[in-house]
């Protein structure tokens, strides 16, 4: 075990990587020229945050730990979960020992005489799941959104008592974002010197869901963050760290615009002859439907096909596949959570605002038209941002082969000489210098009623799978 190696995982939540350049985020472009740079790194899906961020410290899809979408139905928690809801989720993580069904990073580290520390200004629940054990193990995972938000509150006093009280959210979140920065520099770091720390900063997500992803205050959050990461990278150098510190600047997912109102799905079904008393639907801009049977399974999924916005389908086998579906495994979220039928709702490559490519069709009423969104199988949702920095990792280093969330973890596992778990991830050997994997791209395609046709593209590095995009084939233009 290395125990003199640390590392520090700092996420922008939501960043495209086509908005990093040198005017708007010159830290960020400067490390990525400096480091090792991911430059095809790819979200898991549902592209959701705290779907990607389960995958973060696990290393895994959601198939495997089991966060299948930010909402959905787990019996054993009492039915419907919204884990956005602090409260829900910390109730549904003591009934089940734990909300995900893989281990994690926090967990691991425990193990091995190691801690994991969180400090985030993203969703409360969010912020749990990047270390929902860490009570229980005696770690630091803080919430901005208060203590009573936090699952450490303890040990997240500790915190406010030597930086002084937690600032008020604000869109830009300019200030949480500075205090998330100094809660580490200035207390995480020199008074428990964790193995790992993830910081979490809410933007630039907040801003590109509530005032657009080309608007000025979406900008200005971007410029922020990266300002304080620029403090981050200046304070590892000044406090001598630059031998021990390993950076990993990364995003969760990529954003489009929504496109028209929101749809009000269940009324939609409703309306076609369906018995939502017996069905149950959970919907944003990808749906999921969890049936009692077969025959209903093959009518929904039937009626599905000839509805002019569904994108892709999948669908789990219940006595047989349903014709021109893609099985949950296809997505690799074939969980017991996962819905029976998991439908997609159309995107297009159209550029709403003559800027940024990526539009879809949403059930999400408190996002404005023409607002970002994300959630599904688009290669702007799917492109993330992730590179490397630290005496671990080669210098000014390009990798442009498929890499993925679920790579982080098992990567910063083999910095520190631990062995972990079987994941769904890889080791980036490639970002230390060591030699390039190929990769092989691959496409698989279903045909079903109405003329319907799909596609989902992804490629195989070795064992590991990174998913590209989906699409319905020849579907027709958004209106």
């Amino acid at each position: 075990m290395n125990k003199d190696i640390r590392f520090l995982i700092v996420a922008f939540d939501g960043l495209r990587p086509d908005m990093v350049d040198d005017a708007l985020m010159p830290n960020l472009s400067a490390f990525f020229r400096s480091g090792s740079h991911c430059t095809d790194n790819r979200a898991v899906f549902p592209t959701e945050t705290r779907v990607n961020q389960s995958s973060l410290i696990t290393g895994c899809h959601p198939g495997r730990h089991g966060m299948v979408a930010n909402k959905f139905m787990e019996p054993a928690a009492g039915g419907f979960l919204n884990t956005a809801d602090f409260d829900a989720l910390s109730t549904a993580d003591d009934a089940l020992n734990g909300i995900l069904t893989a281990p994690s990073l926090g967990e691991i580290l425990h193990d091995a005489g190691l801690e994991l520390a969180v400090v985030g200004c993203g969703t409360p629940g969010g912020n749990r799941i990047l270390h929902h054990r860490a009570e229980v193990l005696g770690n630091l995972n803080l919430s901005l959104h208060g203590l009573d938000k936090s699952a450490t509150p303890a040990a997240g006093q500790t915190v406010i008592d030597s930086l002084g009280p937690i600032p008020e959210a604000e869109l830009p979140n300019k200030a949480r974002v500075d205090w998330v920065v100094d809660a580490y520099m200035e207390v995480v770091a020199p008074q428990r010197d964790p193995a790992a720390a993830i910081l979490w900063f809410s933007d630039p997500d907040t801003p590109y869901h509530y005032r657009g992803i080309e608007s000025e205050e979406a900008a200005e959050s971007i410029r922020h963050a990266d300002a304080a990461f620029g403090r981050l990278l200046q304070w590892r150098d000044a406090s001598g760290r630059s031998d021990t510190l390993q950076i990993i600047a990364m995003s969760d997912h990529g954003h489009v615009a929504t496109h028209g109102e929101a749809m009000k799905l269940p009324e939609v079904f409703v309306d076609a002859g369906f018995d939502m008393a017996e069905t149950t639907l959970i919907s944003g801009t990808f749906g999921s439907l969890y049936v009692n049977d077969i025959a209903e399974q093959l009518r929904l999924v039937s009626w599905l096909q000839a509805q002019p916005w569904c994108g892709p389908i999948f669908a789990r086998d219940l006595g047989g596949p349903p014709p021109g579906t893609l099985p949950l495994v296809a997505a690799q979220c074939d969980h017991r959570r996962s819905g029976d039928i998991v439908f997609v709702l159309a995107r297009d490559a159209a550029a709403p605002h003559g800027g940024l490519l990526g539009r879809c069709l949403h059930d999400n009423p408190e996002i404005p038209i023409g607002f970002g969104l994300h959630g599904g199988l688009s290669g702007y949702e799917v492109s993330t941002v992730l590179a490397f920095s630290g005496n671990q990792f080669a210098n000014a280093h390009r990798i442009d082969v498929p890499t993925g969330i679920i790579d982080i973890m098992p990567t910063i596992l083999h910095g520190l000489g631990i062995d972990g778990p079987d994941m769904d991830g890889r080791v980036l050997h490639e970002t230390m210098g060591g030699v390039t994997p190929g990769s092989e791209p691959r496409i698989v395609v279903a045909e079903g009623a109405n003329g319907y046709q799909q596609s989902l593209n992804y490629d195989e590095v070795g064992d590991s799978r990174y998913l590209a995009h989906a699409q319905r084939v020849g579907g027709p233009p958004l209106t």
